[in-house]
């Protein structure tokens, strides 16, 4: 099971499979002062902290945390946090952003990825969406063209 919190739901998530809160709500739940956004995800302590917290207070296996233009953070018991850096090249409409990952993430491990590639799946998906106007989707071809163009470019 998987749950995009919102921080005015009060629901206790707890035991699911995945939690995907984006940074602010992640700092909000975990009861952590959001930290200097400028430094560099995987190496900023509060963010770490939050993950950590969370991965705890929630009971669940992964927290998924989305940090907009900075990529995303994946946070998961007795592993070191998972940073991956956003695959966006151009942002029209952040708009969808956070359901397209809580949903290719969960789509990936239905589909037997590992919840690294998972997140890289969802990390990628968001990607495309948000060089779209508007609430989008992806396709599959969008989706493996985002893979061919970051693989062609690294």
């Amino acid at each position: 099971m998987a749950a995009d919190p919102n921080p005015r739901n009060l629901v206790e998530w707890r035991g699911l499979t995945v939690i995907k809160p984006n940074r602010t709500e992640a700092f909000l739940a975990a009861g952590v002062a959001s930290g200097d956004q400028e430094t560099a995800p995987s190496q900023d302590p509060d963010l770490k902290r939050a993950g950590e917290t969370l991965l705890k207070k929630w009971e669940t296996e992964n927290v998924l945390i989305t940090l907009g233009e900075q990529g995303m953070m994946l946070f998961q018991e007795k592993q070191a946090p998972h940073y991956i850096p956003t695959k966006a090249r151009e942002v029209f409409d952040v708009s969808g952003a956070g359901d397209t990952a809580i949903a290719l993430f969960t789509l990936g491990l239905a589909c037997g990825a590992t919840p690294t590639e998972a997140a890289e799946i969802a990390n990628h998906a968001s990607a495309v969406v948000v060089s779209k106007l508007g609430t989008a989707t992806v396709t599959r071809e969008e989706l493996m063209a985002s893979f061919r163009e970051d693989s062609e470019s690294g």
